[in-house]
């Protein structure tokens, strides 16, 4: 069987084609870039196995110790809120599904003394808290002062509640 040269380039083009408009359908719309995750880590013991991993969170005194893979996200997230304090204090307060408040009362009970390292994205990538769990959290919430300015806090928790809609969204 014989193939001209030009029919060999015309299939390759259209092979190119098909692919950069595929790129192209599928990168963020301009709806995604306002989105934020939330990724809540277990302090653990470091390892030899590469099960965990050695972070450092906060500006001032920095926090050093090892996590664990992620155990809640935004997919176990009903809303979140800013809440006020004094001038200039400000929390996020993450409200938390019936599984997440599961899981959390768990890890609460089951690891006290520990910390949650909390990890987002808004835009960029980055450690932005921390939590100890003193006590039994049986309510499904989580309440930390976030490693950020109050506009990038404002920013997260909006980008946490449109990627909640848009989960809820997607499941129906």
């Amino acid at each position: 069987m014989k193939f001209g040269l030009g029919r060999i380039n015309t299939y390759f083009t259209a092979l190119v084609v098909v692919l950069l408009a595929g790129c192209v359908s599928t990168g963020p719309g301009k709806g995604d870039t306002e989105l934020s995750t939330i990724r809540v880590h277990l302090e653990t013991n470091p390892d030899n196995l590469g099960m965990s991993r050695r972070i450092q969170v906060g500006p001032e005194p920095l926090q050093s110790f090892s996590v664990a893979g992620p155990a809640l996200g935004e997919m176990h997230l009903v809303a979140a809120q800013l809440w006020e304090g004094n001038p200039g204090e400000y929390a996020v307060h993450l409200q938390f599904d019936r599984q997440g408040a599961q899981m959390l009362e768990m890890y609460s009970m089951s690891y006290r003394g520990k910390r949650l390292a909390i990890f987002s994205q808004f835009p960029h990538p980055r450690w932005v808290g921390t939590f100890r769990m003193d006590r039994r959290i049986g309510d499904g919430t989580l309440l930390f002062r976030p490693d950020a300015t109050r506009d990038e806090a404002q920013r997260l928790v909006t980008g946490l509640n449109k990627a909640v809609a848009k989960l809820k969204k997607s499941g129906d």
